[in-house]
């Protein structure tokens, strides 16, 4: 099985000329134990510090350079800025009702600037995500394809203008990826972002509040890159027994991500991620109503199974997930 970590796996010792056109050769013997994969990581680490060296000085001497600006008074509906949070409690009108419109916006990025090298998968995966979600469980589907930041800030500013609390969001992003050791904040790296500057970068931080401005009362956030699983650190989530009526009576912001802060597979299985193949997979076979814990249970155990990855479910609570709430993938009726 070929592999290449969404944040760049490269051997450390390759000089930085050669960076660009590199992909790591099929593992020999089939796939490496985690002692293995350890080791295999500690030489991704170094080539990837090596590779963003100099957006990552940049961020520590500026952690800020890569904030979205929040939105104001005179900008229109396609200024490049983040909307303000509208949240409040699920109205009274609404709670404990079916989801009114499901909307999915999703975003796969195998292009990339020079030397970052570009991924196999992710627009395979997005559309084959798509296409699932349509025909399975009823949602309208948007796909962006290659995104620049500004391209995914704007798309999803749009939801927020878009969306009410009767509704239900489902954002997927597959791309690369990477998280700062000493700060322990994760980004995601859109088709423009540079080795040179981190200014093009995506932060977890600007990520949680791109969801706390969606008013959407069902709200699940699927990241297929390196280090997703820093999205939900600190923040897992347990399931349990749900009633589905008093779950839609709360807003329910949860994450799904690939992996948990180790690089994840970009190709697995018939031409899609191994986390893409698993989750495609249990869309599919979806019969009735399933709580979100549940599938992400189906997903990481056919993951892991393949792969040493582990895939993490967890609450954002900071974009006001709320006690009790939940996802719920729900398909259209036969």
């Amino acid at each position: 099985m070929k592999t290449l970590c969404r944040a760049v796996v490269l051997l450390a010792l390759i000089s930085a000329p050669a960076l660009g056109g590199f992909r790591p050769p099929a593992f020999v013997g089939g796939i490496p134990g985690r002692a293995q994969m350890q080791a295999i990581d500690m030489q991704r680490h170094q080539a990837r510090t090596l590779l963003y060296r100099e957006a990552l000085e940049e961020l520590r001497r500026n952690p800020q350079v890569v904030d979205v600006r929040e939105c104001g008074p005179a900008d229109d509906d396609q200024a490049y800025c983040l909307p303000k949070a509208a949240l409040g409690g699920v109205p009274a009108a609404i709670a404990g009702r079916p989801t009114q419109r499901r909307v999915a916006l999703l975003i796969g990025n195998n292009q990339y600037q020079a030397p970052i090298p570009p991924l196999l998968t992710p627009i395979r995966d997005v559309e084959q995500v798509a296409a699932t979600l349509k025909r399975v469980l009823g949602f309208e589907v948007r796909v962006l394809s290659n995104a620049s930041k500004a391209d995914i800030v704007r798309a999803v500013a749009a939801l927020a203008r878009e969306m009410t609390p009767a509704d239900a969001v489902f954002v997927y992003y597959a791309g690369h990826g990477y998280l700062m050791d000493d700060t322990e904040m994760g980004y995601w790296i859109p088709s423009d972002g540079s080795v040179k500057t981190a200014a093009q970068w995506l932060s977890n931080k600007d990520i949680a509040t791109l969801l706390r401005a969606i008013p959407a009362r069902q709200l699940l956030l699927v990241s297929d890159s390196c280090f997703s699983g820093s999205l939900v650190r600190g923040q897992t989530y347990q399931g349990g027994q749900l009633a589905p009526l008093q779950v839609l009576r709360k807003r329910s912001v949860l994450v799904l991500s690939s992996g948990g802060e180790e690089p994840v597979s970009d190709e697995g299985k018939d031409g899609h991620s191994v986390f893409a193949w698993h989750f495609l997979r249990s869309l599919q076979d979806l019969g009735t109503m399933v709580p979100g814990f549940n599938l992400y249970q189906v997903v990481r155990r056919g993951v892991s199974q393949d792969y040493p990855q582990q895939p993490q479910y967890g609450a954002v609570t900071v974009a006001g997930h709320e006690s009790g709430g939940e996802y719920l993938f729900e398909p259209l009726p036969n």
